[in-house]
């Protein structure tokens, strides 16, 4: 199975995966839920070349044991090793950030005192590490993750060094942060991960890797020099540390992580916020800008203001987390304070900050300089604290919706019982995050989508348009809020219309499955089959846990009594994504009795439209259609839906019972229904056989031509003047 083929399983009934974060040799990370805990983790699931091995399984477990002794701040913590099936993977914790590979690619080199403080924090991990008998053996960039809590962490404790070399099976690390003798063969120490947190430091001061080349080079030459080449702009005691560090022998290296951390301190720095990936949840330098004092007026105790202002800088300029600025003029915003004096008969102190403002009244005189100093610094010093907490909050809200975002898209594919709960989850979602155009687009699909099940669902399509108006006029080039835009019309608007937003959400993000298969069930209803399938195959290559679009291939085979390919492709659809309507259907049509009745014992769960189903039931498979006509035409004439496909979808169900039990003037009565609403069905129009008994009638023609019309009009909104015969090869016409 692929990778993200992955994405929507759940792993040993307890672990869902929601996101592929990243892959490499030795498998691959996904963000997970934890069932059991309700809790958001890492899981890694083992390259399958190792994961086949026994042994290679037993070391994964021994080594997850130790990397479990191992508890600090600057440590990625590991849980457990798990098998589900064929799958051995192995749950951590989440570190959200940025790994230090994405920055170094992004941004080159960083500033020295940022390098040192990064390679100390990882010394600080690697003492407790060391101290509990764990050696990590594969310390990179890629590994070493900058957290949004601050912290500089160590991930892949314990497993990310066992990986198996091609030519002769030996466990081994990264090449090129490989120690000498780790690339001998010979057992690791503590002194393996000093010379890669070496290695590690030099590539920060330098943008570019220690050692470069072909796997047999860069070994071959670790053998030979006696450390890498380090940079001659490097203050003279730093270059020596580094190359203590990374020392051709072992005994010849700094001895410990503990040794090596205090000797970085010189030249280390808090981190600051250039390197924290968190920019914008309070976690960055807040800006304080002071402004220099006004008088009101011609107050002639300008000077006392401009006391209390030089105090008041001195006072601030000590304050960790901030950044001050002195300056004429400024403007409060997400990650600054404003501070205005004014001097009159007091002294009149406003503290701007994004949306509110405080005022402080305070003596003017000469006697008060430092009190007024003291107290306006505490206030400037709570309205930033306010100002991260508030940013915090917004911060916390953002992943935790796109938690839900994540679980959501999961449930919605797996039938109409996943999406009541998706939901569910999408409105937490929203009520956190009001503003999130993907949000609120997702939640518009997913509400037009219930309207389809239930009338009552959500007031119709009240609660739909804003979202979709809301979602567009946010993010005109969201690919999800114009497949949002084209399900409103599909249900409520024009199916042209409709085909213009699907064309449009695909040429935004072509890697959005549900544009593609949007586009692609309204090309299977127009009948123009090679393009709807190619189109369809793209959303599940894209998103495999995608099974409505295989419904709709399925059921377009079976409208070409193409039974072999029917049933390869209805025996690949899962249970939890049964459709009991669609089988009914397409048994009666292809008369296979046993596949009738027990599709019809499917229809006791099914939460579509019970009363339409089970008159459908009863008229079609009992044979009761002149018992129960009446009750069947008003049951369609009568809807209330707000939706017009729902209400076409209605009538072509009673139009089937009505041809199947022989009655042409209902029948002909209920695919006009349809048209009226809005039908664009022309392969079904053509293809089903329960209306053949009315293809002769001029009725049937006059609503023939009126969906064909509403066909090549889709076909005109996705490729402009058509020449249907090019575009596939089993046009109806």
């Amino acid at each position: 199975m692929s990778e993200r083929a992955l994405v929507g399983q759940t792993l040993a009934d307890r672990y869902e995966l929601l996101e592929l974060l990243a892959s490499g040799g030795m498998g691959s990370v996904y963000r997970a839920h934890d069932r059991e805990l309700d809790d958001v983790i890492a899981l890694k699931v083992i390259n399958a070349a190792l994961a086949s091995q026994p042994a290679m399984v037993e070391r994964f477990r021994h080594e997850v044991k130790l990397a479990r002794r191992v508890t600090h701040v600057n440590i990625a913590r590991t849980f457990e090793l798990g098998r589900a099936g064929d799958i051995v993977f192995c749950t951590m914790e989440l570190i959200e950030g940025e790994s230090l590979r994405f920055r170094l690619n992004r941004d080159g080199r960083l500033p020295l005192a940022e390098a040192a403080s990064v390679a100390r924090e990882l010394c600080h991990g690697l003492a407790a590490a060391h101290a509990a008998g764990v050696i990590h053996r594969d310390i990179k960039p890629e590994n070493v993750l900058l957290a949004l809590d601050h912290r500089v962490v160590l991930a892949d404790f314990g497993v990310a060094a066992v990986s198996v070399d091609e030519h002769n099976d030996e466990l081994s690390g990264t090449p090129e942060y490989m120690a000498p003798e780790q690339a001998r063969g010979e057992p690791p120490t503590p002194a393996t991960d000093i010379y890669a947190v070496g290695l590690v430091l030099c590539e920060m001061l330098t943008g570019v890797r220690a050692f470069t080349g072909s796997t047999a080079y860069v070994l071959m030459t670790k053998q030979e020099v006696p450390q890498p080449a380090i940079p001659e702009d490097l203050p003279r005691e730093l270059a020596t540390v580094i190359g203590r560090a990374t020392a051709l022998e072992p005994d010849h290296r700094i001895a410990s992580a503990t040794e090596l951390a205090s000797l970085l301190a010189p030249w280390s720095a808090e981190l600051p916020a250039t390197l924290r990936p968190d920019r914008e949840a309070g976690h960055a330098l807040h800006t304080v800008i002071v402004l220099a004092p006004r008088a009101d007026g011609t107050d002639a105790r300008l000077h006392i203001a401009e006391g209390v202002h030089e105090e008041l800088l001195c006072r601030l300029v000590r304050r960790p987390g901030m950044r001050v600025w002195p300056r004429v003029e400024g403007v409060a915003g997400a990650n600054t304070t404003v501070v205005e004096v004014r001097a009159g008969d007091q002294l009149v102190v406003t503290i701007h900050r994004p949306t509110t403002q405080t005022t402080l009244q305070l003596p003017l005189e000469v006697a008060d300089i430092a009190l007024a100093a003291d107290a306006i610094a505490s206030a400037v010093v709570e309205a930033v604290a306010r100002t991260r907490d508030e940013r915090r909050s917004t911060h916390q809200a953002t992943t935790q919706a796109l938690e839900l975002l994540l679980r959501a898209r999961i449930l919605e594919n797996r039938g109409f019982r996943g999406v009541e709960a998706a939901i569910q989850l999408l409105e937490r979602a929203h009520a956190l995050c009001p503003d999130d155009p993907k949000i609120a687009a997702r939640l518009a699909m997913l509400y037009a989508r219930y309207v389809i099940i239930r009338d009552d669902a959500h007031s119709g399509f009240r609660h739909v348009r804003p979202l979709v108006e809301a979602a567009l006029a946010a993010a005109p080039l969201l690919s999800e809020a114009h497949v949002a835009a084209g399900h409103l019309e599909l249900h409520t608007g024009d199916s042209a219309i409709a085909a213009t937003h699907f064309r449009t959400a695909i040429a935004c993000s072509p890697h959005v499955a549900a544009a593609h298969e949007g586009l692609g069930r309204m090309l299977v209803e127009t009948g123009f089959l090679d393009v709807a399938f190619e189109r369809l195959a793209d959303a599940v290559a894209i998103s495999p846990n995608l099974s409505a679009g295989g419904w709709e291939i399925a059921r377009a085979h079976a409208l070409e009594q193409n039974w072999s390919v029917y049933d390869q492709i209805v025996a690949g659809l899962t249970h939890e994504r049964d459709r009991p309507v669609s089988r009914l259907r397409i048994a009666l049509w292809r008369g296979d009795l046993e596949a009738t009745a027990n599709a019809r014992a499917g229809l006791f769960t099914n939460v579509f439209e019970p009363a339409l189903m089970a008159l459908f039931a009863s008229a079609a498979v009992d044979g009761r259609w002149f018992e129960r006509r009446e009750e069947g035409l008003q049951l369609v004439l009568g809807s209330q839906s707000p939706s017009k496909r729902r209400r076409a979808f209605a009538g072509q169900l009673i139009a089937e019972a009505a041809g199947h039990a022989g009655d042409g003037a209902a029948c002909a009565a209920m695919i006009e229904y349809a048209v009226d609403q809005g039908l664009f069905d022309l392969h079904w129009l053509e293809r089903c056989p329960f209306l053949e008994l009315v293809r002769d009638s001029a009725a049937f023609a006059r609503c023939h031509a009126r969906v064909q019309q509403r066909a090549h009009a889709i076909l005109d909104a996705l490729y402009g003047d058509h020449d249907a015969s090019s575009l596939t090869d089993t046009v109806v016409t």
